[in-house]
């Protein structure tokens, strides 16, 4: 009895690899020539080769699905713009290239406890880790440990784990351009507005205004208050006013948190940026609602989503990845509210 005709047929007959056979196979164009694809149809029809669906992850030895484990102890975590962004990123790049993405939302501590790490379902895994460091290494090493290509998003190399990728946006660079910006008029104190809980990416927006501020001897106090909830952010940055008076600078960990400033400073009769002046932080398209215009860094969240796929598809498709780390770098956005 004749074999049955596999992808692996198909692509052996006409010299092209798996991952093009399937696209072809899916109806995905990218990254297909016309002739290509007119070469694998036509092997397909000598061969006589049809996919069974619910077989084919088992004769391929893949899912294709990539699991995504997200980090964080908000229900609503999706409702964050950087991580919508992030995820539309990600979740285009592999659908264009065949494969679905799995997304969880997991607790802080609770990755062990995830259906995506007791159950094997996924060819790859990335991860977008938060907490203090110690616990997001203990994350990373967790997910290594699967035997699984690991695509860490939003964070520091770890030396010793092997088969993973890091990717990040330059986050100290970026903050870095706004501490000088802001630099450009006195100051002797700023404050930062930052999540109460530990981000890597915050982490080094805030040693990026440290340097800065350091260098130039302004005192960086914090407000640490719930990111997501805008009342908890008006309520922090009023009692610091009331204990402390107007900083020259209020920088907020994002654009949000910003606008929120700017709104209660307007409220008690103070002008940004004449009175105090204000930076924000990612530039999605919701800051032209701020006014004046925010002082900000554009971050690259969906080009870091296309990043981690590219990066995991070539590893799947040529056994290791192309190289071990990604920083994108940011560029600053002028605005009216700093300096």
């Amino acid at each position: 009895m004749r074999e049955r005709p596999t992808l692996r047929s198909v692509a052996l007959k006409t010299g092209v690899s798996i991952a093009t056979v399937s696209k072809v196979v899916n109806g995905i164009t990218a990254g297909v020539s016309a002739t290509t694809r007119a070469e694998v149809e036509a092997a397909i029809a000598i061969l006589g080769y049809r996919p069974n669906r619910s077989g084919r992850s088992l004769r391929s030895q893949r899912h294709l699905v990539v699991g995504l484990a997200i980090v964080d102890p908000s229900p609503r975590f999706l409702a964050d713009p950087f991580t919508t962004n992030l995820v539309a990123g990600l979740s285009n790049q592999l659908n264009t290239n065949g494969f679905g993405l799995l997304l969880h939302g997991v607790r802080p501590g609770k990755l062990s406890e995830s259906t995506l790490i007791r159950q094997s379902g996924v060819d790859a895994i990335c991860l977008n880790p938060s907490g203090e460091r110690e616990e997001r290494v203990a994350a990373m090493e967790l997910a290594s440990g699967l035997g699984q290509p690991l695509v860490v998003i939003q964070d520091r190399p770890v030396d010793t784990l092997q088969d993973v990728c890091f990717v990040r946006q330059d986050d100290q660079g970026g903050a870095e351009l706004l501490a000088e910006e802001v630099m450009k008029r006195p100051c002797r104190r700023a404050v930062m507005v930052i999540a109460d809980i530990p981000w890597p990416a915050v982490e080094h927006r805030v040693a990026g205004f440290k340097k800065v501020f350091d260098r130039h001897g302004v005192q960086l106090d914090f407000i640490r208050c719930d990111e997501t909830n805008s009342q908890a952010i008006t309520d922090g940055i009023a009692d610091h006013l009331d204990r402390h008076g107007a900083p020259d600078v209020l920088v907020g960990q994002n654009d949000q948190i910003a606008i929120a400033a700017i709104h209660l400073l307007n409220s008690r009769g103070l002008e940004v940026p004449r009175d105090v002046a204000v930076t924000g932080y990612n530039a999605f398209p919701f800051t032209s609602i701020s006014s004046p215009p925010l002082t900000t860094v554009r971050s690259r969240a969906y080009e870091l989503g296309v990043t981690a796929a590219t990066a995991i598809l070539h590893r799947l498709e040529h056994g290791s990845f192309q190289q071990r780390e990604y920083l994108l770098s940011l560029e600053m956005v002028p605005g009216r509210s700093a300096p």
